[in-house]
């Protein structure tokens, strides 16, 4: 699947208001027992894939982010990955462990297939691209699954590539035809390949011949067809998600007689699936923020509430502790709880559908904040540097986030970023400057910084920001851009209140740092991480000190006023889109003509080549880089 990407960077211009970006975001706090939940430094990251290491830690793949370990303390560790042959970031997405101790994990990434190995002991990745070329190959595969083989190679699906794939300790790459759309893949007692697909049928895959079977469920008519997980249950049977149907099925091996079980919250789309210590099976249900046990004999559902909606649990795993650990996208969480103690309380609804017979609607936090069927937007930087004048400052994770929608053009002709319905459009938290005032003198200022004079109140120095206008989304001709007017506050005992830097006007070009947005097939949203690097012309300071009279000093201090030639933004950040789901605005008022193709050329999903019939196969050496 490959989304276009022209008029979303459009979008992420007018998110990355980078010379703004110099707060940080505080993370959200844990949930008290007995579900626990473990905030990571940026919600936005999209944890999805989850593993459990041989030390007690669980490792999790990040869609917006890279690979993360959280200890037994619940200490979160990032670790990135590294650039695709394309000098391109990828997008992981599931994660599992291997035999030998390893953790593994997707890359759902369009623009350059890839699995990767991670060695637990460093946290660095080993990455495998995957053929895109022969008559069984894995081009614009959405490699979402992956799990250990019964012949000791790890298999991962390919998605709209029609492939299912094999990869042994030495880099050697099968790709296997099935005509179908895989999604997850579990071994079957039977030591075959079984698998979800998109069209609603259940596929098998005999490692020895390559030939596949495909088994309808009964809600392949029913719904949509997209199906979730799949694993081998305690009765021996394969169990497996329909979250487009909001069922929970499985199938016996050795008969392929099919039974299904409604979830009792009405469209909750249940999706990770996992057969718990209990002898239960376990699901997530994403739409509703819920967590479920299935009997394995009756097959009667009983639903937990986690402790907040939008959560949009996703993957599950058996984990430290004899716990059940899943990742909650929704809100940048990982969770985890006892089986044995599940929640108490009301089930949480399913969020409503964005229109009647669409899909169940897996929503983020975000899209709460802004109106139904409006453009949302939500952006985050993750770091960087800014450099104003003299000036320098390094960025923070979380440093700025700006929150809104798009709608109609103002005078300019250009849209204007409106803000939410709920929540503030800039929010932002004071980031401190190193050394403070001391530390920005000339020339004696990095080592005055130093001393214990530099820890005095009076010397203190943060910065925040404010917009100083509206922002203006520019889509004319399917180009992108973005003008932005900032306030950057100099807050200082001595400067008072006032002491203001702007408006700062910026002309914005991010680009994609993964080329595309990629996103895991049963998410509600996008996101992808971006990069901007521009200059902007800096003014004089203004209301610094008692009636001023402190500009000067600061002026000469920070170099100001700068031409544009001497100031530097270079940041990233991620950014996420969807439809808003906020009522506030009903009747219904239309979104633009303009915000309203660019959702959907987002969602437009290219449609696969003549895909070869099964048994076919190709077989590859691929070099790790």
């Amino acid at each position: 699947m490959r989304h276009r990407r022209s008029r979303a960077l459009s979008l992420a211009a007018a998110l990355a208001l980078g010379a703004g970006a110099l707060t940080a975001v505080p993370g959200a706090a844990a949930a008290a027992s007995p579900v626990r939940e473990i905030a990571l430094p940026v919600p936005d990251v999209l944890p999805l894939g989850l593993a459990a290491g041989s030390d007690g830690s669980v490792w999790y793949a990040a869609n917006a982010g890279g690979i993360g370990r959280v200890d037994a303390a619940g200490k979160v560790t990032e670790y990135p990955v590294a650039e695709n042959s394309k000098k391109l970031l990828g997008a992981p997405d599931a994660m599992t462990s291997a035999p030998d101790g390893s953790l593994w994990f997707t890359d759902v990434s369009t623009a350059a297939p890839r699995v990767g190995r991670v060695d637990p002991a460093t946290g660095k990745s080993t990455l495998y691209e995957l053929p895109t070329t022969g008559t069984v190959n894995f081009a614009n595969a959405q490699v979402s699954d992956i799990t250990p083989g019964p012949d000791g190679a790890l298999w991962f699906t390919g998605g709209v590539s029609g492939s299912i794939g094999r990869i042994d300790a030495s880099g050697t790459v099968t790709a296997y035809a099935t005509r179908l759309f895989p999604y997850a893949l579990t071994t079957g007692p039977d030591k075959a390949i079984w698998f979800t697909t998109g069209q609603g049928v259940l596929g098998r895959l005999d490692p020895a011949t390559g030939a596949v079977t495909t088994f309808p469920t009964p809600s392949a008519g029913k719904g949509t067809p997209a199906m979730g997980g799949i694993v081998i249950g305690p009765d021996g049977k394969l169990w497996f998600t329909e979250p487009g149907a909001g069922r929970v099925g499985r199938i016996d091996p050795a008969t392929h007689a099919v039974d299904e079980y409604s979830t009792p919250v009405p469209d909750s789309m249940p999706t990770g699936i996992v057969t718990g210590p209990d002898r239960k099976l376990w699901i997530t249900e994403t739409a509703a923020s819920n967590i479920a046990s299935v009997d394995p004999v009756s097959g009667a559902i009983s639903e937990y509430p986690l402790p907040a909606t939008l959560s949009a649990p996703q993957r599950i795993v058996n984990g430290p502790g004899g716990h059940l650990w899943f990742s909650e996208p929704g809100r940048g969480l990982i969770g985890h709880l006892d089986p044995a103690a599940p929640p108490a309380g009301t089930r949480h609804p399913a969020v409503p559908a964005l229109l009647p017979g669409a899909a169940p609607n897996g929503a983020a936090q975000f899209m709460n904040q802004c109106p139904r069927e409006q453009l949302c937007q939500t952006q985050v930087t993750t770091g960087g540097s800014v450099e104003i004048g003299s000036f320098q400052q390094e960025l923070p994770a979380g440093a700025i986030r700006i929150t809104g929608y798009l709608g109609e053009p103002d005078e300019t002709g250009d849209l204007v970023l409106k803000p939410p319905v709920a929540g503030r459009q800039l929010v932002s938290t004071p980031v401190e400057v190193p050394g403070g005032l001391i530390g920005q003198l000339p020339l004696i200022g990095p080592i005055l910084g130093k001393t214990p004079a530099a820890m005095w109140d009076v010397n203190r120095l943060t910065v925040t920001q404010s917009l100083a206008g509206p922002i203006h989304v520019s889509l004319s001709g399917g180009g992108l851009g973005a003008k932005a007017s900032l306030n950057v506050h100099l807050n200082n005992q001595l400067l008072g209140a006032t002491c203001v830097i702007g408006p700062i006007e910026a002309n914005l070009a991010p680009a994609f740092r993964t080329g595309d947005l990629a996103f895991d097939p049963l998410l509600s949203w996008l996101s992808g991480q971006i990069a901007i690097s521009a200059p902007v012309a800096v003014p004089a300071a203004k209301g610094c000190g008692p009636f001023g009279i402190l500009d000067g000093v600061i002026n000469q201090m920070m170099g100001l006023p700068s031409p544009a030639s001497e100031n530097t933004m270079n940041l990233t950040g991620v950014l996420s889109l969807a439809s808003g789901i906020n009522p506030s605005n009903t009747p219904q008022a239309a979104a633009p003509a303009e915000a309203a193709k660019l959702l959907k050329d987002a969602r437009t999903v290219r449609k696969p080549r003549v895909l070869p019939a099964a048994p076919k196969k190709k077989t590859v050496r691929v070099t790790p880089r």
